[in-house]
């Protein structure tokens, strides 16, 4: 009967435990954090917001911190799970010397599909400390409020996402007889599905526009040019890629070309060729 009580004890204990709880190592105490924080498009993991950390000592050696997060309606829990000793910080020269100190950091990432538009109570849990602020979702833009304190600070409040389903980029040639090429190929852009837009002027990570949300054109000495672009992407990224190699293969331009949602070309009379497809 004894036995029976246990194990019927154990399983409550275990069913009632929550998966997602994190176990904090003593190891990982820090005295404070700093946040930079942003919002990224390319590379692996898609569109997605980007936390990295900084503890506000430096050390000796280099050490990691080591997150993870969990999102239960409308609360996000990040905690510092662990810190780990990566060894002596690299050396530097210095003006004052050899800087061999370092402050650790580490980060991670919460893809846009896991945030709708809402007020979110995010619980940042170290050993040592814990701060509850707000992060806002909105359609344009992300905005997180930290109640002052003595533990944990970014001096970024808000981070603006270039909206989904842009085209943008542009043609850089020397000599102003390959404008009317240039002209050709974003005419042409236009036919095939990639039409004329713009967009809000605010401080996009990967797009910069001017006031009246056009993208900016630059022209130095001697005779080079830098013409953008910025267009609505209903069309496929591979049309825009291919219709760039045949221009690329018959005039003096080079076409670099991106999209909101990942996609990458470069195509460049000194470095080649190289398109690389969101995931």
């Amino acid at each position: 009967m004894k036995t029976h009580l246990i194990i019927f004890i154990l399983a409550i204990i275990v069913l009632g435990c929550n998966k997602d709880d994190f176990t904090i190592d003593e190891k990982a105490s820090v005295e404070g954090l700093s946040l930079y924080w942003d919002h990224e498009v390319f590379g692996e993991g898609g569109r997605r917001l980007r936390f990295e950390f900084y503890e506000n000592m430096e050390y000796e050696n280099s050490f990691e911190l080591v997150f993870d997060y969990k999102i239960d309606g409308k609360n996000i829990t990040i905690s510092l799970i662990d810190k780990v000793d990566n060894g002596k910080c690299p050396k530097f020269p210095t003006p004052n010397g050899i800087d061999s100190l370092c402050r650790p950091k580490g980060n991670f990432f919460i893809p846009d599909n896991k945030l709708i538009e809402n007020d979110y109570l995010v619980t940042l849990k170290t050993y040592d400390f814990e701060v509850k602020s707000n992060l806002t979702v909105n359609e344009d833009k992300f905005i997180l409020e930290i109640p002052t304190n003595e533990n944990f600070l970014s001096s970024i409040t808000t981070v603006y996402p270039i909206p989904e389903n842009l085209l943008f980029g542009g043609v850089v040639f020397k000599g102003t007889e390959n404008t009317q090429q240039a002209a050709a190929f974003f005419e042409e852009l236009e036919t095939i599905g990639f039409a004329v837009t713009s967009v809000p002027n605010y401080p996009y990570r990967h797009l910069r526009v001017g006031d009246d949300g056009k993208p900016i054109d630059e022209h130095w000495e001697p005779d080079n040019h830098s013409l953008s672009l910025l267009r609505e992407m209903d069309a496929d990224f591979k049309k825009a890629f291919d219709l760039a190699k045949e221009y690329f293969d018959v005039t003096n331009l080079n076409i670099y070309l991106y999209s909101s949602n990942g996609d990458e070309a470069r195509l460049s009379k000194t470095d080649g060729i190289r398109v690389k497809y969101a995931e």
